[in-house]
């Protein structure tokens, strides 16, 4: 939600504008109300809201001065003017300025609208870019985490820091009410999806506590939260990002976890089990080896693991049946993910079980012809519902084929794994929609079929070499696609 300033001597304007915005409420959040000017100078320098809605004729000090004055104070906020005058000087002079509009009183409610739809797309956009950019920042180990984190934090830095991972059930969330910290604590959010956001807690004291219920009270927005440990330096931010963005995974384990605060993995336990899995493989003790898939959530949730630890047991398979593989085994290949991939793969830790049962049980293909139409309708439903939560049991299911062929036709077919083929097919279309200023870049992350924007980002930048910005900015200067192969 962004925070917006109102100035105008003319209390009736006001009222317009604040109808305007209450119609929005779910976007816009207005912080201050005003006809003076000097008192919305001092609220915008203090509080550096996203917007200044501000009349151009005002005693003391001008629209054009308060825009003149806000950039001198460091802040960067976007004004939207709204006079009764149109002469083309104020307009020119206004524009000049930085306004991103200029309308005239009485506002025209269509006109008004487009506007504010308008503001909120470059809102979003630049918020995404600014950021991405600071999280990047602070995963960098070699930045100085103090001194990013003052241009962030209100107050003088407090001796903890702790992160917080959301993502919400909706894509449009007020992320400034969402914690009850009590006294001595501030924090900054980064928007890093349509639905995701990171919060960087600084505080005197561990506030897990605070910070589990205040989630809780907010059960009916969030889907689901990770919290990192509370640590008495900034130094180590990056680890803590990390392990609150896997923490807000372990749904993937124990669905009723929605919130849930980082532990670190039992990779001891997840090594005896994984040994288990190897040895009824070896001995083909299928019965044996049905019953430990079976039983495997059991086995997680009453040790409390996490996706950490399910991570850790998917590669270890992965590894095993690469070596197999090698002199002539019949296994399928696996790739090896981590845990955002292996989430996108699989719903959850039963669908995952099922699958190794089914994959690695695999003896004998016997069914070819009909398999292989249902596998084009698979292809055409895919490229149909490439934004949408695809899962290779489930589309197997739907569409009749065993799991294991299935894997064995995308190979054949695409020349690609499922998981391989999914990711190319949404940044093509990604790539496509860059073309399209109608649609900002968290538009097209949502539309193609993520919430973490910084994961897209990832992705991206690995299949395009460049980031989704600098992609953009090339394709505005008629780069052939060909051509947008640079590192950023």
């Amino acid at each position: 939600m962004y925070r917006i300033v109102m100035v105008d001597d003319e209390p009736w304007a006001l009222i317009g504008i604040r109808k305007l915005l209450e119609r929005n409420e779910n976007r816009f959040r207005i912080i201050c109300e005003t006809t003076d000017p000097l008192k919305a100078l001092e609220v915008i320098c203090k509080e550096r809201p996203d917007v200044v809605f501000t009349d151009i004729r005002m005693p003391e000090i001008s629209g054009i001065e308060l825009m003149q004055k806000t950039k001198e104070n460091g802040v960067e906020a976007d004004f939207i003017v709204i006079s009764g005058f149109s002469e083309f000087s104020y307009v020119q002079q206004a524009l000049q300025e930085g306004a991103m509009d200029y309308q005239l009183k009485p506002l025209d409610p269509v006109k008004a609208e487009e506007m504010l739809e308008k503001l909120y797309r470059k809102l979003e956009n630049k918020r995404s870019i600014s950021d991405l950019n600071f999280y990047i920042s602070l995963l960098d180990k070699c930045k100085d985490k103090q001194s990013l984190l003052k241009t962030r934090l209100q107050h003088i830095a407090y001796k903890r820091y702790q992160v917080v991972t959301v993502y919400f059930k909706e894509s449009e969330y007020d992320d400034v009410f969402l914690f009850d910290l009590g006294k001595k604590a501030q924090f900054t959010a980064l928007k890093l999806g349509p639905k995701k956001c990171v919060f960087v807690i600084n505080s005197d004291e561990d506030k897990s506590e605070l910070i589990y219920n205040s989630l809780a009270a907010k059960g009916g927005l969030i889907d689901r939260a990770g919290i990192s440990l509370s640590i008495d330096s900034a130094d180590n931010l990056s680890m803590l990002l990390k392990t609150s963005d896997i923490a807000s995974y372990d749904c993937f384990v124990n669905d009723s976890k929605r919130i849930s605060q980082y532990s670190k993995g039992k990779k001891s336990l997840v090594k005896q089990f994984t040994e288990q899995v190897i040895e009824t493989l070896e001995k083909a003790y299928y019965k044996k080896f049905k019953d430990i898939t079976l039983g495997m959530t059991a086995f997680f949730m009453a040790n409390n693991m996490g996706i950490e630890d399910v991570v850790f047991l998917w590669n270890k398979i992965v590894i095993y049946t690469t070596e197999n593989n090698e002199n002539g085994s019949r296994f399928i290949e696996f790739e090896f993910l981590d845990y955002i991939e292996l989430m996108e793969e699989f719903m959850n830790l039963e669908a995952f079980s099922e699958f190794l049962f089914e994959q690695l049980s695999y003896l004998e293909q016997d069914q070819a012809g009909d398999a292989n139409n249902k596998f084009k309708e698979l292809l055409l439903y895919i490229n149909k519902h490439y934004e949408e939560k695809l899962v290779l049991k489930e589309l197997s299911n739907q569409f009749f084929i065993n799991v294991s062929y299935c894997c064995e036709l995308f190979k054949k077919v695409t020349g690609m794994t499922f998981s391989q083929y999914i990711t190319d097919l949404r940044i093509k279309k990604a790539c496509e929609m860059m073309h399209n200023n109608k649609f900002s870049i968290t538009d097209i992350c949502e539309r193609v079929g993520y919430s973490d924007y910084f994961y897209f980002n990832k992705v991206f930048k690995r299949y395009t070499g460049n980031t989704p910005s600098k992609y953009r900015k090339l394709a505005a200067n008629d780069y052939s696609q060909g051509e947008l192969g640079g590192n950023d």
